[in-house]
């Protein structure tokens, strides 16, 4: 085993912060691009057409279309070109852009922004240490007179990329390069933010010039969206783009007033009797204004002023109690967290609006904080506050397990999806396998259950290991997930609602010479027995169930919305993972939805795969 201890610059509060920072500014309205036909784009080829589906498979180099509308599917042939590039009618500067993608093997193309700055879409499904040609990669610059020719590209943080043949989503958060008066450039192209399968695999990344085989080789302050066309087949639907060109608002100078003493409520300022401690003029709100870290409470008044008439959202972070007022109207009165921000929808006039803000902090033991936040849509999202005023605090270890020449365990708590502390809905005997070949899982010893599955590094144990531990909780650490809750492999023949779990008697587990547990379970008057190992080298899960001496039992390999047969042993579930397998499988529906079972055999082998 081997256990790094890596400095976090961040405490866990900040780093939560952080988190809801990335769904406050993925709160845009974007404008999906109309994909009933192809009258978006300047001049397309035939390589390109409008199909309303399309299929693959881990191991197909081709994609099938089917009938109908809304996604793109690009087929193109042994002369393609540059020309086969699909490119918008539409020009952007700065730029938020989300797109579905999907590549059958060994596929290559790429989404340039401005048709400048290429994001790499490749097939690296499997990819250990992925390069800038790799899927989300930022693609090398070009120099024919440079050794090496190619200089400047970026690999993304971590294989986030999924099987030939699955929807993938890309997020993209983009800066135009930004020029003065006389046409001189002041500021580089830089990515914001590109998130790949609910991954960050870049952030803050300037570019210093188009990127090879670019459409154009300058730079300007507008270009269209591109999308490679040349080099394999690739499958693009649900396109959507918001362009960052409005004005911000502009906030003055804030007058502050300060109190000291313990405020349980927002009192009201015109009847309350407490003195002020100190006034003053800031040049924005900052919690860095009130002395102490409890017991007062401040009050900020100012100016906003609105470039034009708009619903502008106000997003509200501090400790404990506090209240915004706009134009004479409480927009929000209460009291919130860190984790949790309050965002606020405010109809405004062109013009300037005066705004009250209140803080009252009361436990000393909380971090000090306070910040403002507005945005709307097509505009980027602006701090109000000043530095400081949402500050960081000792920096805490980041505790992470790397499996070496062997399989690593681990125990820790886990939280299902969409529960937090106190929900009541914590898994409380989750064993996390490691596996040096780079796949890993989350077993619910309860349920026989595989909650989870990913690639790459292996598991965050901070929250259990650092001091006391926090929540008990593990999280992985590498990408892309797959989730598998409730997804018990066990369940009574013939029944409408086949789960047993009700049954199961857990009884240990045997571990096989590199450490591969076999699990081992009472159930139906037999011994269940569940033995997961690697599948292709780390490109996903082979599972072999059985029962000994029991009676009466199906295997449930998946359940889901929807499951396709695509050959004979593979099946797509939800466009989400295959399941692939020798048996006899059955797809059933159940509840609403369906379910791939196996009946009537002592045991049974399958592979995931995603």
């Amino acid at each position: 085993m081997k256990i790094n201890l890596l400095p976090k610059n961040e405490t866990k509060w900040r780093w939560m912060l952080g988190l809801s920072m990335g769904c406050w500014t993925a709160l845009s309205a974007q404008t999906p691009l109309p994909l009933t036909d192809v009258s978006a784009f300047k001049n397309p080829t035939k390589t390109w057409s409008i199909v309303g589906g399309v299929t693959g498979s881990p191991k197909d180099a081709a994609l099938k279309g089917q009938k109908g509308t809304g996604v793109l599917l690009a087929t193109p042939g042994k002369g393609s070109s540059q020309t086969d590039y699909l490119v918008t009618n539409t020009e952007h500067g700065d730029l938020k852009l989300s797109l579905d993608f999907m590549l059958p093997q060994g596929a290559n193309s790429g989404v340039y922004l401005m048709g400048r700055y290429e994001v790499q879409l490749y097939d690296s499904w499997g990819v250990q240490h992925p390069k800038a040609s790799d899927c989300g990669g930022i693609y090398e610059r070009w120099d024919e007179n440079r050794k090496p020719n190619g200089y400047e590209g970026h690999p993304p943080r971590m294989n986030a990329a999924k099987a030939p043949g699955l929807w993938q989503h890309l997020e993209v958060e983009f800066e135009a390069p930004k020029f003065d008066g006389s046409g001189k450039k002041i500021a580089n192209a830089r990515f914001v933010k590109v998130v790949l399968n609910g991954t960050i695999v870049h952030q803050n990344l300037e570019v210093f010039g188009p990127t090879r085989a670019a459409l154009f080789t300058d730079e300007k302050a507008r270009g269209p969206l591109a999308f490679q066309g040349d080099h394999g087949p690739v499958a693009l639907r649900n396109i959507s783009m918001e362009l960052l060109d409005k004005a911000p608002v502009t906030v003055g100078p804030v007058q502050y007033t300060f109190y000291t003493g313990k405020f349980n409520t927002i009192p009201k300022l015109d009847t309350m009797k407490a003195k002020p401690v100190r006034t003053g003029t800031a040049e924005k709100l900052s919690s860095v204004l009130a002395d102490g870290r409890s017991d007062f409470l401040i009050v900020f008044n100012g100016t906003i002023q609105a470039p034009e008439a708009d619903n502008y959202q106000f997003i509200l972070q501090w400790m404990e109690l506090g209240q915004l007022i706009i134009d004479g109207r409480t927009v929000f009165d209460g009291e919130l967290s860190f984790d949790k921000p309050r965002t606020i929808d405010v109809p405004l006039t062109a013009g300037e609006h005066k705004f009250t803000l209140l803080h009252a902090k009361n436990k000393s033991w909380l971090p000090k904080v306070l910040g403002l936040y507005v945005q709307r849509k097509g505009s980027h999202l602006q701090e109000l506050h000043g530095f400081g005023s949402v500050p960081d605090t000792d920096p805490v270890p980041v505790i992470t397990v790397h499996p070496r020449d062997q399989v690593e365990q681990v125990r820790s708590f886990v939280y299902m999806p969409g529960y937090n502390e106190g929900d009541g809905h914590k898994k409380l005997r989750v064993l996390h396998l490691g596996d040096p070949s780079g796949v890993h899982y989350s077993y619910d010893l309860d349920q026989a259950t595989v909650l989870m599955s990913w690639r790459g590094a292996f598991i965050n144990m901070s929250d259990a290991w650092h001091e006391r531990g926090e929540a008990q909780t593990a999280s992985p650490l590498g990408s892309p997930v797959l989730a598998l809750w409730g997804t018990s492999p066990l369940g009574m023949a013939g029944s409408t609602t086949p789960d047993s779990t009700a049954g199961l008697v857990y009884k240990g587990y045997r571990l096989d010479e590199v450490g591969h547990p076999t699990f081992r379970y009472q159930l139906a008057g037999g011994e269940f027995t569940d033995f997961i190992r690697p599948y292709e080298n780390g490109r996903g899960l082979s599972r072999t169930v059985s029962l000994k001496d029991g009676s009466n039992l199906a295997y449930r390999l998946a359940k889901g919305k929807t499951i396709t047969a695509l050959s004979k042993g593979l099946y797509l579930i939800d466009g989400d993972y295959y399941v692939q397998t020798g048996a006899k499988a059955q797809v059933v529906t159940n509840n609403g939805g369906q379910e791939l079972r196996v009946s009537g055999s002592p045991s049974v082998q399958y592979e995931l795969i995603w």
